[in-house]
């Protein structure tokens, strides 16, 4: 069986490392320019799939559904395309960045809309197993 868990800690380490790099390379320059992205990419990628990866890992249960690789997919895509087309868009603004943007931003979206689904309606997840 896949663990999302250990994939979702893995790709939040990864962006962990980006967002220490870029930080560091903003600060070294003194161009600050890169805030939204630099935040985005520590908070929606570092922060918010490392939880996920916690999550899964000490509820492994819901990992067996389907729904469950459903968030895992959209909240690791939507985590990189978010920043990517926030950067892009602060670079170019036109149809396809704005598009890139707003669309990385959805399924992001979708993908915090199902971690929630996942956790307040599965009946079994927080019953005790004697």
């Amino acid at each position: 069986m896949i663990t999302y868990s250990k994939w979702m800690i893995r790709v939040a380490v990864v962006f962990s490392v980006m967002g220490a790099l870029l930080g560091s390379d903003m600060a070294g320059r003194k161009d600050y320019s890169f805030i939204p992205v630099h935040s985005h990419i520590l908070v929606v990628g570092w922060l918010s799939l490392f939880a996920y990866g916690i999550f899964y890992y000490v509820f492994p249960e819901p990992q067996k559904l389907k729904l469950a690789k459903v968030q895992a997919i959209l909240s690791m895509l939507g985590a990189m395309l978010l920043p990517l087309g926030m950067l892009l868009y602060n670079k170019a603004y036109n149809g396809f960045t704005t598009g890139l943007f707003i669309g990385g931003g959805t399924v992001l979206l979708i993908g915090m809309l199902l971690f929630a689904f996942l956790v307040f309606f599965d009946k079994q997840l927080f019953t005790k197993k004697n």
